[in-house]
Order: C-alpha cells, then structure tokens, then sequence
C-alpha cells in the first residue's frame, strides 16, 4: 500500500488552489464542502469561481502564482494547465512541507485525491494509487447504485443513537454490542419503504422505549 488513507478536518483551514479552470472549480468545490477557507490564485477564473469570489466565499489573488504564495496555507492544489507553474508550486508546498496535490500528477503530488461516494456524512473513498483514474470512476458509478440515500439516513440515525448513549454511562463493549445489534437489523429496508413507524418500534425493541425516534431526535 503506497499511500495511507486519510480524512482530514479542514474546517477553517487556508487551503491554496493555484489555477481557475474547470478541475480547479471541482476542488474548490470539495473544500468548500469540507469548511476549508479557500485561497484561489489565478489570473482568470471560471464562471463559477468568479461568483464564488463575489459572494465571498472564496479569496482569490487574480495574478499568475508567485513565490511564498503558500506561507500559512494548510493545503496545497495546482490545478493549471501549465506544467511548469504545477512543478511550481509543488516544490514551494514540499519545501514548506505543506501537503500539496498535482491534479494528474502523482509524482509531484504529497497527496492523490480519492473518487468518493457521498451520502450525506457517509464518504466512501476509492483510489488505485493513480494508476488508474478510470477504473476509479467505474467503481464510484458501481457503488452510487448500491449505496443509496436511505445509507445517510441510517448513518443520521446511529449518530443520533450515539449521542444519546454517551449520556448512559454504558461501558464500549456494551456500546458495541448495542450497535452491532442495530446494523444487524434490517433497518435499511424500513427506511427504503419510509416505514417510520416501523422503523420506530424496530429501534425500540432494541434498544427501550428510551429510544423513540422522537426522543432521539432524529431527522429523516
């Protein structure tokens, strides 16, 4: 295994993408999505961007990238058309040891970015080690078909049990076992047929009347 997987909390984090196109739009995306304030350097930005820039939700430095670009940034991406600016700015991100992420070069990269199945709060991260971006996108579209919206319910649901667990004092074993038993179950199929009040008394028996949808909570 060449590389290690990893979920990073950027939240509140300066991330730097240096390049304004169509797959820098994409990573920008990503990073907004993860809470990160995002830095865009980029004498032209897409349509997208340029919007983004104007409601503030990104910064943006319209001018080719320059040395020390990246001092106090967390994360790096180069996301130009140029090779040269993405030689770049990879060596300035490695010599101040700040991730950094080539778009299609992995050799120049610290980091490859993964093809992901979201659901919600359910990431499910795909990577061949950028051998084979391909393959990657051809098993994320297989796993979007089985993995289906009712999964982010679900996983609503067991932070909602979670959270009011915490407050129970059981020991992790007992914590374990309780949600063992609640994956066991088949509470997928009850949230696929929107048979809440089945899925209602399913979670009851289980876990006590404690534990109504109601008194967890929990929004479908």
């Amino acid at each position: 295994m060449r590389y290690f997987p990893v979920f990073l909390d950027l939240k509140g984090k300066l991330c730097v993408v240096v390049g304004g196109g169509r797959v820098a739009e994409r990573k920008v995306r990503s990073l907004l999505k993860a809470g990160a304030s995002v830095k865009v350097i980029s004498p032209q930005v897409s349509k997208s961007l340029h919007q983004s820039e104007l409601k503030g939700k990104i910064t943006r430095q319209a001018r080719s990238f320059r040395s020390n670009d990246l001092r106090g940034a967390f994360l790096a991406i180069a996301a130009t058309d140029d090779r040269a600016t993405n030689e770049r700015v990879s060596r300035q991100a490695l010599g101040l040891k700040i991730p950094v992420n080539v778009v299609d070069d992995p050799a120049r990269s610290s980091f490859i970015v993964p093809s992901l199945v979201e659901r919600g709060d359910l990431l499910v991260a795909i990577s061949t080690s950028g051998q084979s971006p391909a393959l990657a996108k051809i098993l994320r579209q297989r796993l979007q078909r089985e993995i289906g919206p009712e999964f982010s319910s679900l996983l609503k649901l067991l932070g909602a049990v979670r959270r009011k667990l915490r407050s129970c004092g059981f020991s992790q074993e007992q914590n374990q076992k309780i949600f063992r038993r609640l994956v066991r179950n088949d509470l997928l199929s009850l949230i696929r047929k929107r048979d809440w009040r089945g899925l209602d008394n399913r979670v009851q028996h289980i876990l006590g009347p404690a534990f109504s949808l109601q008194d967890l909570d929990w929004k479908k």
